[in-house]
């Protein structure tokens, strides 16, 4: 068994009927090219994703009654998205130090935040299979109950380009301006929301998408605190 497995399932009140499902979702494709015999959690973190996307949002569907499937649909992607599940991952859970990665590979751990996306949602669908739907889903629940309320602010705030655009007349492009902690595995970006020359807002994200939102939320507060 993965030192520290046992105990990252207990906090979850995990009794595994398969270990070797879990070892899977933490295993990286680097590993198997040392051990032939090992599974890496790619198969897994499709079922995750879409586990985890079908329970978000039916919990966002039954705390927001009056809310249209548009909006519904934007609170699901905001409390999905891969920052969030990456927090999770390390910040509270620990699956960080659970990976399995080849030797060279280890080197590059600094950079391995999206695996980490990557392998809770693997977790996930590996919850799935060894302990069923009823389960995960009361799992799900208690990671996600803190964050449900505040899902339409999160999704207003990743709404901030359409926001933006509807508040200026002329067509914004947002300009990748420097990448850093460049490796196969993740890119943190740098983008200005600019208007021609002008730079209206800078933001930084895990991926161009989120960089793109961030420098967008800079524009508007810089805006509103020009008023």
């Amino acid at each position: 068994m993965i030192e520290g497995l046992d105990r990252a399932l207990a906090q979850f009140d995990i009794t595994p009927k398969d270990i070797s499902l879990y070892e899977m979702a933490f295993t990286h494709a680097s590993y198997t090219n040392e051990h032939l015999d090992e599974q890496d959690y790619d198969r897994l973190e499709f079922l995750g994703d879409s586990i985890l996307d079908m329970v978000i949002g039916d919990f966002v569907y039954q705390f927001y009654p009056k809310a249209d499937s548009g909006i519904l649909s934007k609170m699901r992607s905001a409390l999905v998205e891969g920052r969030t599940l990456t927090d999770f991952s390390e910040k509270s859970f620990g699956f960080d130090v659970l990976v399995r990665y080849s030797v060279g590979e280890k080197g590059n751990v600094r950079f391995h935040h999206h695996i980490n996306e990557d392998v809770l949602e693997a977790f996930i669908g590996a919850v799935y299979l060894d302990q069923g739907y009823s389960f995960v889903r009361n799992l799900l629940y208690k990671i996600y109950a803190p964050l449900i309320p505040t899902a339409l602010d999160r999704a207003t705030r990743n709404d901030s380009k359409s926001r933006l655009q509807e508040l200026l007349s002329s067509n914004i492009d947002y300009v990748v301006v420097a990448t850093e902690n460049i490796n196969t595995e993740n890119v943190s970006y740098i983008v200005e929301a600019r208007v021609g020359t002008a730079v209206l807002g800078i933001g930084r994200g895990h991926n161009q998408k989120e960089a793109e939102i961030n420098s967008a939320q800079d524009a508007l507060q810089k805006r509103v605190g020009g008023k």
